[in-house]
């Protein structure tokens, strides 16, 4: 095959296999790519690596010689002799002199034992007197000596000398002899016993060149020591902090990014102390990596180009050998089928397109088939429910037309009513696609667990879904029932379908199927006696199959007047009782018609409404107009659900009733509280002795008392006590003891336990306060 007999447009599947194979030959260059990468991070990590060991060993040196200089500032803070001249005031005496000397050679002790400290000084600020290992100075002296910046004040300077409690490390400027000299002031307080009295602060000077000494960095390579506040401590090979340091980049406790200084980009790698929250930083010029990956890059470059040339000539044969068979295919189908290949079009596209187009008549033509089929055959088993038998045509061929094979001559018929449609109820289907989905799940459910054993049929009829079951040789009682339940049970699991299922019963030959139809549907209105979701049969109908009753309706004139009676009171919980007794009594035993079932109903919201007119005026009239319950009851499908709708009626009512008695009920309360007021002082004063003067239980009292207010009386008795006792304590001259007897406590300390519950505080710190 040439070359110029390969379609190379944007439309055609050379095109495609072209860009596939190009991105075949990219695999190389990203895998060179990740090599390249992943050599960069092992050279990286190693350089990391070895600057993170340099930083460790840098922080535990410094770490423990910061410890024992805490170690050391702590014991002299516990100097009976350094805290002895705290309190001293100026003018300075001979024996305060003498003090200075000693304080001074205890200072050069301190500083032998620690040869990483430069000076030590204690300033006094209730004297103004700093103290040296040589010399006593004044806080102005010590300004002059060491500061922060050149540019602070003496006021800005002070101000870090005036706080209450000092504990910690600060950069400073060390001017001594002339010299100024970068170095690391660490202050601590020391405590007095007396918080009102000014103390003293003890500063150790660490040079920075004592604390970098134990550092040995490499060639080009610069550390510096930043405290908590990214201030700089201590530094080699920079003099001021860079800008990059600057920026909080520190996002962890230890770490490595980039970052440029001075044109040049370095690798920062950082480590931070646990102890003293300072970060120990290595900088190092990033064509340090960069040297070291030469020798990778020259030979990623010589495998990409062998990778490209190779590959360029295997996709040109690869492309020749794979289109020639493409080739061919079309121009024998576009001879044969008539459908022409359009210049420019995708060879796979045109494939599919004669495929699709094939395969979609073929399936119209047998769509059209089946939907006739279907509804030929839902007509005919609506005319077998109905009895409309077309005598001109024999049954047999009817039955084999619509592939229906008889088993027996028995046969039933169950009617599925929806209750409620799951899943579907708030689905984005419009009503009719939702009703025929769920109409069509129920009627496949209903022929596959029938079918397992008997013939089973199903139609849909006058909005109800039915099913025909023709019953094998091995028919048992009972298995009506079951079929019934198992329906039920699928669609209410998989599907949250709600139903109720109507049960015919079993009638012999073609023409007792018309008689089972009507048989469920008289099932199926019993639903309004039964409850939503049941398996109503058509024998436990009253008067029908092996029930027996005689229809008889139970609403006796005392039960009657004995609901008149609780609903007059307003008592909702009995009246509920009677209306479920008279309703049970007269469903229990499925003895009652729908009609009287429905008569029974509307002769209760009567009895409602006459109670109604013997004691209320026309607004509560006008109340029960607004609740409306007759057309509530009319509304409801199911004996249930109207003793629902009464029994909500029937709450609102009492409710209305009770509200009108309550005026005036709630007294009790402020008698037993204008009681508490006047007996407080009595220390018999309890619930007991509140109950004997109301002449209730103490149970009954305190249980009414709550309920009124809100506050248990105990709480209520103790509250107006301490209140009490909160006035007396006012008045200065009277001793606690005796304000406890006054507001009824013998005991003092039951008096101070309850007064501080209420107050937060002690009676005695009350009595301070005021």
């Amino acid at each position: 095959m040439s070359l110029r007999r390969i379609r190379f447009n944007t439309h055609s599947i050379v095109f495609n296999w072209l860009i596939s194979y190009i991105s075949v030959l990219l695999v190389p260059i990203v895998v060179s790519a990740f090599i390249y990468t992943a050599t960069w991070h092992v050279v990286e990590s190693e350089v990391n690596r070895a600057n993170e060991s340099l930083l460790r060993q840098m922080e535990q040196a410094i770490d423990g010689n910061l410890s024992g200089i805490e170690r050391l500032s702590v014991e002299m803070a516990l100097s009976k002799r350094l805290a002895g001249f705290i309190g001293t005031a100026k003018p300075l005496t001979d024996n305060d002199y003498y003090d200075i000397v000693s304080i001074a050679a205890d200072l050069r002790l301190y500083q032998l034992a620690n040869d990483y400290i430069e000076q030590i000084y204690v300033y006094y600020k209730n004297s103004d007197t700093v103290i040296s290992t040589r010399e006593r100075i004044d806080s102005r002296g010590l300004f002059d000596r060491i500061r922060e910046r050149d540019d602070m004040s003496y006021e800005q300077w002070q101000t870090f000398f005036n706080k209450r409690y000092i504990q910690e490390y600060a950069p400073v400027t060390l001017r001594e002899n002339g010299e100024a000299v970068k170095a690391v002031m660490y202050a601590k307080s020391i405590l007095l016993d007396n918080p009102e009295q000014p103390g003293a602060v003890i500063l150790f000077m660490i040079k920075n060149s004592k604390l970098l000494e134990s550092i040995s960095s490499a060639n080009q390579t610069s550390v510096a020591v930043l405290d908590k506040d990214n201030r700089l401590i201590a530094s080699t090979g920079i003099e001021q902090l860079p800008d990059f340091l600057a920026q909080a980049k520190f996002t962890g406790t230890n770490g490595l990014f980039y970052a440029g200084q001075a044109e040049q980009e370095v690798a920062v790698s950082y480590t931070t102390s646990e102890k003293t929250g300072w970060k120990y930083v290595s900088m190092i010029p990033a064509e340090m990596f960069d040297e070291k990956m030469k020798y990778v890059k020259k030979l990623i470059y010589i495998s990409l180009t062998v990778s490209l040339l190779v590959g360029g000539l295997v996709t040109f044969l690869f492309l020749r050998r794979n289109y020639n068979p493409i080739h061919t295919l079309i121009r024998s189908l576009s001879t044969k089928s008539g459908i022409t290949f359009e210049k420019g079009s995708n060879e796979y596209g045109y494939l599919q397109a004669a495929l699709n187009n094939t395969l979609d008549e073929k399936e119209k033509a047998g769509q059209r088939l089946e939907q006739h089929r279907d509804a030929i055959r839902s007509h005919f088993l609506q005319d077998l429910l109905k009895g409309r038998i077309e005598p001109k045509v024999p049954l047999h061929e009817l039955f084999q037309s619509h592939n229906i094979r008889l088993l027996t001559s028995e046969f039933a018929v169950l009617l599925f009513h929806i209750d409620h449609h799951g899943k579907f109820h708030a689905s984005d289907f419009i009503e009719p696609q939702k009703v025929k989905l769920v109409h069509f799940i129920i009627m496949n459910v209903a022929e596959e667990v029938a079918g397992s054993r008997h013939q089973a049929m199903t139609t849909e009829i006058d909005g109800q879904q039915a099913c025909i079951i023709n019953f094998n040789e091995e028919y048992e009682a009972g298995q009506l029932n079951r079929i019934a339940e198992q329906v039920k049970s699928f669609v209410a699991d998989h599907y949250h379908i709600h139903l109720t299922v109507a049960i015919s019963r079993v009638h012999q030959g073609l023409g007792g199927i018309s008689t089972a139809y009507q048989e469920s549907l008289a099932a199926l209105e019993y639903r309004l006696v039964k409850e939503r979701g049941e398996i109503i049969r058509y024998e436990d109908l009253p008067g029908a199959g092996t029930v027996r009753g005689s229809n008889r309706y139970f609403y006796p004139v005392h039960m009657e007047q004995q609901l008149i009676n609780f609903i007059k009171t307003g008592d909702y919980e009995n009246s509920r009782a009677a209306v479920d007794e008279i309703v049970e009594t007269n469903i229990a035993d499925a003895t009652l018609s729908v009609p009287l079932a429905k008569c029974l109903m509307f002769d209760l919201i009567i009895t409602m409404l006459k109670t109604l007119d013997e004691i209320s005026s026309s607004d509560k009239r006008d109340f029960i107009d607004m609740m409306n319950p007759v057309d509530r009851l009319t509304a409801c499908q199911t004996i249930n659900e109207m003793r629902e709708q009464i029994g909500a009626v029937l709450q609102q009512v009492c409710a209305s009733i009770q509200d009108d008695r309550k005026q005036g009920h709630n007294q009790l309360s402020q008698q037993v509280m204008a009681y508490v007021k006047e007996h407080y002082s009595s220390e018999n004063l309890n619930i007991t002795m509140i109950g004997e003067a109301f002449r209730l239980t103490p149970p009954y009292l305190s249980k009414q008392f709550k309920a009124q207010t809100g506050e248990a009386l105990l709480e209520y008795i103790s509250r107006t006590r301490i209140e009490e006792a909160k006035r007396l304590l006012a008045d200065q001259s009277s001793p606690i003891a005796e304000i406890a007897r006054k507001v009824g406590y013998s005991d003092i300390n039951t008096f101070n336990r309850l007064f501080k519950k209420y107050e937060g505080i002690t009676p005695g710190k009350y009595k301070s306060i005021l």
